[in-house]
């Protein structure tokens, strides 16, 4: 059996499903596992720089040294022997990086509180200029009040001209 790539010969591990039974590839590709008992196996190339098909082997119990590869699953195509196996692809242990998005900036938590902020801070008082003189003074009567909630529970809770309103 001999591994092939597209990158400079490497030693990788050839290993039988379950089992003890490994060998090693030397240099040019070939590996051979000793003393394989009868049964079916499944094969795998462990290799971290590349990802290699798996292949179900079946060794033969009558005829010594007699051995049948099969690609596993529902079709099994009869692989010549001996095995050429060759890696799929490469290992990709990393993920790619996303791009820029601009909507999941603006969706972030931080700016979405510091938005609220700026147009509280420059929204609002131009609102305020544009209000009602009478609501104004109102709002700002209940802001002082707020401010200062002694003064508000000494003077009955309001201002004068609510009392003498309320004399009469």
């Amino acid at each position: 059996p001999t591994l092939t790539g597209d990158d400079e010969p490497r030693t990788v591990r050839v290993h039988l499903q379950g089992t003890p039974y490994t060998g090693i590839s030397r240099q040019d590709g070939t590996f051979v596992i000793h003393d394989v008992p009868a049964g079916v196996y499944i094969l795998e190339v462990i290799d971290s720089g590349s990802v290699w098909p798996q292949v179900e082997v079946n060794v033969a119990q009558r005829q010594a040294g007699r051995v049948l590869a099969m690609s596993p699953g529902p079709r099994k195509d009869l692989l010549p022997y001996p095995l050429l196996l060759e890696p799929t692809s490469k290992a990709n242990y990393f993920e790619k990086r996303e791009g820029f998005n601009l909507r999941g900036l603006l969706m972030n938590p931080m700016v979405l509180t510091m938005g609220f902020s700026v147009f509280s801070f420059l929204v609002l008082p131009q609102m305020m200029k544009n209000m009602d003189p009478e609501a104004l003074k109102e709002l700002q009567e209940q802001a002082a009040a707020i401010q200062n909630p002694q003064a508000a529970s000494a003077g009955g809770g309001g201002d004068g001209k609510q009392k003498r309103v309320a004399a009469k």
